[in-house]
């Protein structure tokens, strides 16, 4: 628990200082990047994900802020604002605690801010297994948990939110696993000790659902209507490595996964305004599914 507020609070620290940094000249990701000393895939996800639904406007590469909706001098109370209804979303326990952390900075806030997050609530007793987890894999200890019935001995890696379900994603021995958070019961912390490298926390930040795995990505290329094509420019992609913009206003996105289920409902949502271009095999697949659901009905 302690990791989850610490990342909030460094978000909400990052993004009071890219708003105040558009707010005064328009910049690109690559010069906020710069100036921040960070990933340029990080500030395209704070803009996109957050500031972008709160008075941040692209215009070609570069990022100002819309001074006609909010005041340029309060940015910071409107980034507060955002975490702190996003916090209520998880749940009372959740948001005692990460309340907190922007009490006093965030009291009398009177932005026309809503955020409705569909997020399975944690109550009392997961946040203290959550807390206790967190402390697991800071420490490197083991854990010895009971899952449906079945006794497991995981090295922990991450507590994740997928989709509004949050997940303990740990190792099995050598097998990567995911675990449903609530359905987790009888959590011991063991004396064993484990370590975890670095590149498989990487890819763990690449992920696009649940439905990932560790092991070797491919690429997927797909097709976007001009009038969907908004949506992945507001907000991309995990991995998303290009957008061609062809002449009748479609786009074409380039994207890396683990698992075809990450990209599959994503297609089934859009269509028909979205293809896959390649690789062939997961076209040809989508195709004979959707085919398939149509002779049925």
């Amino acid at each position: 628990m302690k990791q989850i507020i610490r990342e909030q609070n460094e978000r909400s620290k990052r993004l009071g200082r890219i708003f105040e940094m558009i707010s005064h000249e328009p910049k690109s990701t690559k010069q906020i990047a710069d100036a921040l000393g960070l990933n340029v895939r990080t500030i395209q996800r704070d803009l996109n994900e957050i500031l972008a639904f709160n008075g941040a406007v692209k215009k070609g590469r570069l990022w100002s802020v819309d001074k006609s909706e909010f005041d340029p001098n309060d940015e910071n109370q409107i980034v507060l604002s955002v975490l702190d209804k996003m916090a209520k979303n998880v749940g009372s326990q959740f948001y005692a605690k990460a309340h907190g952390l922007l009490k006093g900075m965030s009291e009398g806030l009177n932005h026309p801010i809503f955020v409705s997050l569909n997020v399975q609530r944690l109550e009392s007793s997961d946040m203290e297994l959550l807390e206790s987890i967190e402390s697991a894999i800071l420490s490197k200890n083991k854990l010895c948990v009971s899952y449906y019935k079945k006794e497991f001995v995981l090295s922990p890696v991450r507590i994740a939110l997928f989709d509004g379900f949050w997940y303990l994603l740990a190792f099995d021995g050598n097998k990567f696993k995911k675990f449903h958070f609530k359905s987790l019961k009888n959590m011991r912390i063991l004396d064993e000790k484990y370590s975890i490298d670095d590149e498989i926390l990487a890819r763990i930040k690449r992920a696009n659902s649940v439905w990932f795995d560790l092991v070797e990505p491919i690429c997927v290329r797909i097709w976007v209507d001009k009038g969907v094509k908004k949506y992945f420019q507001r907000r991309p992609l995990a991995n998303q490595t290009l957008m061609v913009e062809n002449a009748d206003g479609s786009a074409e996105i380039e994207l890396e996964v683990s698992h075809k289920m990450e990209i599959k409902p994503l297609v089934y949502h859009y269509l028909p305004f979205i293809k896959v271009i390649e690789p062939s095999f997961l076209a040809e697949e989508i195709k004979a599914e959707v085919a398939g659901y149509l002779s049925e009905i």
